[in-house]
């Protein structure tokens, strides 16, 4: 989990910074270098699946608990929107699992998502057998 305090600019910018290299890895080696977080973002969300764009977007989901993390200079909804974006497309079957409000408005997926960075671990581990493995794979006498 991400870390850091609101009074400290120099690591925000060096979270930033690393939060960048993380998206750079989790695109196609010959697109562009992106000028920014909020353009990162965006171009992470159109990447093709893989398990580099899938821990960007867990990165991303636990910076929206840092305040001032991810600031956009031009407009945050359209931030929210290309976040939301990005973690829809890159974990759909933890969304799914959370009772993400996929066809909600904005506002509500970005409570959910709030809500969602503190226990993502636990949607992120593979579904349980609702039956037992001792007890399906007991032979019957």
């Amino acid at each position: 989990m991400l870390c850091a305090s609101a009074d400290a600019p120099a690591g925000l910018s060096a979270i930033r910074q690393w939060l960048l290299a993380r998206g750079a890895a989790a695109v196609p080696a010959g697109a562009a270098h992106s000028a920014g977080l909020p353009e990162q973002i965006r171009r992470v969300a159109s990447a093709p699946a893989s398990a580099a764009r899938r821990i960007f977007a867990v990165l991303v989901l636990d910076a929206l608990a840092v305040p001032g993390l991810l600031h956009a200079e031009r407009s945050r909804a359209r931030l929210e929107r290309d976040v939301c974006a990005l973690l829809e497309a890159a974990l759909p079957h933890a969304l799914a699992r959370a009772q993400y409000p996929l066809g909600g408005d904005i506002d509500a997926r970005r409570r959910h998502l709030a809500v969602l960075a503190a226990s993502i671990d636990e949607y992120l581990q593979p579904l349980e057998p609702s039956i037992p493995t001792w007890l399906s794979t007991r032979t019957e006498r």
